[in-house]
């Protein structure tokens, strides 16, 4: 089996069941939303991970609850269980699996897959990026005063409040700006021109890299704040239509 079809796969069977525990236990949200949480990334974790090692067992993975396994393939899947974890809790539709794979360090495939609305959103490498088949592409808006910006908040309050002073002095540069509450989301609406940038200051890799190459293939461009490529060791993004990138990076470490 091909590592999409397998992505899809587990992808789907994974959406499943978040749909599932989204309807049995959010009454409890309130009383015990971090077991519901905790159980939700975990479920959707074992199930991804289990239908790839059906299929590739000696490929490494690297999770956001499991953390990197120790096999030395040169093959890695990024795996982000819940992607808008806050979303979810709340029955808000702004949530996703994200499910990344490279070989020898280079981002090969990239999917997204959000349960509620079904859209899923799958780049491979030199093939393009596509919603449920249909092709995407970047916007072409090469001003950014006319640019939609998005964002992304941190439960960290120093790293919020370092966030927010960076909105505050942006602001004017941008037409409105926008905070969905899913990263991989954000970047899938960059790569559908939906969104004409995306930044944070801080992350973590499985929050990003199939988002990353969805944008790449949709003809945009993402580094992190310095203009670097993206890696596991990236500490920050900035994702754009490809346009202005350099400007845009200069507004947002003014």
């Amino acid at each position: 089996m091909s590592l999409k079809t397998t992505a899809i796969i587990a992808a789907k069977k994974a959406g499943k069941e978040l749909l599932k525990l989204s309807d049995e236990k959010i009454k409890y949200r309130l009383k015990k939303k971090h077991d519901i949480l905790a159980e939700a990334d975990l479920k959707s974790e074992k199930i991804i991970i289990n239908e790839i090692r059906k299929h590739y067992p000696a490929h490494s993975i690297l999770s956001e609850e499991m953390g990197q396994d120790l096999n030395t393939s040169n093959y890695l899947w990024v795996i982000d269980p819940v992607d808008g974890t806050i979303n979810f809790s709340r029955q808000l539709n702004d949530y996703c699996i994200s499910i990344a794979v490279a070989k020898k360090n280079e981002l090969i495939l990239g999917l997204i897959y959000n349960p509620v609305t079904q859209e899923m959103f799958i780049a491979e490498k030199n093939k393009g990026a596509f919603l449920n088949g249909k092709k995407l592409k970047v916007s072409n808006e090469n001003k950014t005063i006319n640019m939609l910006l998005a964002t992304d908040n941190s439960s960290n309050p120093q790293i919020r409040k370092n966030n927010y002073r960076i909105l505050q002095k942006v602001c004017t540069d941008f037409r409105h700006i926008r905070i969905f509450g899913s990263g991989a989301l954000h970047l899938a609406k960059v790569a559908s021109g939906k969104i004409d940038a995306y930044y944070k200051t801080k992350f973590n890799y499985w929050d990003y890299a199939a988002g990353v190459l969805l944008v790449q293939e949709a003809g945009g461009k993402a580094t992190d704040l310095n203009g670097n490529n993206i890696t596991t060791k990236s500490k920050s993004i900035i994702a754009s239509n490809g346009k202005i990138h350099q400007q845009i990076i200069r507004i947002l470490k003014k």
